[in-house]
This record gives structure tokens, C-alpha cells and sequence, in this order.
């Protein structure tokens, strides 16, 4: 079989089609992961999303194949899958098998180092798989924590197009700027630079600028440890926002463990960003040496 391009996928009359639909006209963007790409729109609602997810073949919705991402801002989820995709072909190929749904059942599972990401852990009773055919449409996050964690792989040789909808779960607002005041002029260019480029890329800012990682790591700990908690409530954009703002706290942590920690339970007491990502903050940096 071709090995198409993303562009030949997105050009077909098929996707421009169902693209044109989804979004109407709308301005939307591309996001690339490593095993997937997800078309939203530029300025999405913050109550109800719904993104276009192409995976290419072999493609995965996590960072890695064998990982789950996590999911505290989404209240429900669902995925429909459309099926496969070829350039020349008026419909989808009705594709049987070909997406496996891998998560956990409960919200309460080991994290990765670094990173509030779960892995696949088949001797885990927690852990489930379902094998997903075109045309099925399903829950993949549910109110009672079932799918947190997921990961959805494509089992087939073909181009894969997914819709998700998602309900988003209320948050605080980021508001840095009271946080910096007291700041120097230098203090506030570095840290509100990085807020910025976690915006615009992600989780691709610790390649694309490591010397803006750098310098914000120099910087003090009391100073910096709130205004990244409070960045925590940043919009989640299919960048990873939040878990790129978390393994940052966690890098502070690892040069000043006690009052990182200090700061983190306070900010947890204080409800001054999502439970979550604070709690796993804690017990991460209480197992540092």
C-alpha cells in the first residue's frame, strides 16, 4: 500500500468535506504529536470541544505507544470513529479492528517520573483494552475516573480519522500578572517568554528553547513556584500544556526540594490550581532524595 502524506489525507475530498462541516469555515490549526495529528479550532469554547484526530497507520494519541495520557480537564469524553482514509476514495473504508482503546479504569494509577503520565501495565487488574471498529462511537473519559488514563492506537496499515468531543471541567483562570509584580524587569521577560511559549508549543519548548528553561531555573524558587502553579490553569490545547508547566515544578524541586514542596501544599490547601496535577506534584517530590 502508498504511504500517503498528512497533506494527501488533507486534501482528500473526504476530510475537506467532514473538516468543513465540523468546524464551518472556522479557523482552525494543526497539531502534530508523535503519533497523531489533531485538527481544533483556533479559538475553541471552554465548555465543549471537538477536535479531528488523524492517525496515520500504526499511529497513538499518547506521547509513546506504550503510554497513557491523563486527562483532568475533561469531565466526558467521546470518540466516534469515521474509518480509514485513502486520497481517491468518496467514503471511509470501513475499517473492522482497527483501533484499540487502551486505559485504566480508575483514576488512582502510578505516574511516570517526570511526567503525570501513566504506562501500560498489563499485570495491572485496573488496566483494560478494547478493540474498536469504524462507525463505533464510545466514552474514552467517564465521571467516575474510568479512561483517565487512555490511549487510543491504530491497529491498521490506513489512515485513521477520529472526532472527539469533550466536556471541559471548570478551572481557575491564569492570571501571572499579580504573581510577577514584584519582580525585576529581567524576572518578569523570562518567566512570562516561557508562559508564552508553552502557549504556542507545548511540550516542544524544552528542545525548541532550551535557554529559556535555563534561565528560568536560575531564577528563584520562592519567586517562580507560585507563578507556575497558577500557570497550571492554563487553556489545554492538545499541546500538554500543563504536564510541560509540571515537570518544570518538578525540575525545581529536584535543586530545592523543601520549598518547592512547601509551596505546592500550600497552593493545594489554597485550591490554586486542579487537584490533580497538585497532589501528584507532591507525592513525586516527597520521593526525591
Amino acid at each position: 500500500m502508498k504511504n500517503y502524506s498528512l497533506k494527501e489525507i488533507l486534501d482528500s475530498l473526504i476530510a475537506k468535506s467532514l473538516i468543513n462541516t465540523i468546524f464551518n469555515g472556522r479557523e482552525i490549526e494543526i497539531l502534530t504529536r508523535p503519533g497523531s495529528h489533531i485538527l481544533k479550532l483556533k479559538v475553541e469554547p471552554e465548555e465543549k470541544v471537538t477536535r479531528v484526530i488523524i492517525l496515520p497507520p500504526k499511529g497513538f494519541t499518547s506521547n509513546e505507544i506504550d503510554e497513557l495520557s491523563s486527562h483532568p480537564e475533561a469531565r466526558i469524553a467521546k470518540i466516534t470513529i469515521r474509518g480509514g482514509i485513502r486520497p481517491n476514495n468518496s467514503g471511509f473504508n470501513l475499517l473492522k479492528d482497527s483501533i484499540k482503546y487502551a486505559y485504566y479504569t480508575k483514576r488512582d494509577i502510578p505516574t511516570k517520573q517526570n511526567y503525570p503520565y501513566a504506562k501500560i501495565d498489563k499485570n495491572n487488574s485496573l488496566y483494560k483494552e478494547e478493540i474498536k471498529s469504524a462507525r463505533e462511537r464510545f466514552l474514552v473519559v467517564r465521571k467516575n475516573g474510568s479512561g483517565f488514563y487512555h490511549n487510543l492506537i491504530n491497529l491498521s496499515n490506513e489512515w485513521v480519522l477520529l472526532i472527539l468531543e469533550k466536556e471541559i471541567n471548570l478551572q481557575k483562570e491564569m492570571n501571572i500578572s499579580k504573581l510577577i509584580k514584584k519582580l525585576n524587569y529581567n524576572e518578569n521577560k523570562i518567566i512570562l517568554k516561557f508562559v508564552e511559549e508553552v502557549k504556542n508549543y507545548g511540550d516542544e519548548v524544552f528542545i525548541r528553547d532550551k535557554e529559556i528553561i535555563e534561565s528560568l531555573l536560575k531564577l528563584n524558587t520562592v519567586d517562580v513556584i507560585p507563578v507556575l502553579i497558577n500557570a497550571l490553569n492554563i487553556n489545554e490545547s492538545g499541546r500538554h500544556e500543563q504536564c510541560t508547566i509540571y515537570a518544570l515544578i518538578l525540575k525545581f524541586a529536584k535543586k530545592d526540594k523543601e520549598t518547592t514542596l512547601e509551596l505546592v501544599k500550600e497552593a493545594l490547601k489554597n485550591r490554586e490550581a486542579q487537584d490533580y496535577y497538585l497532589k501528584e506534584l507532591i507525592k513525586k517530590i516527597e520521593k526525591l532524595n
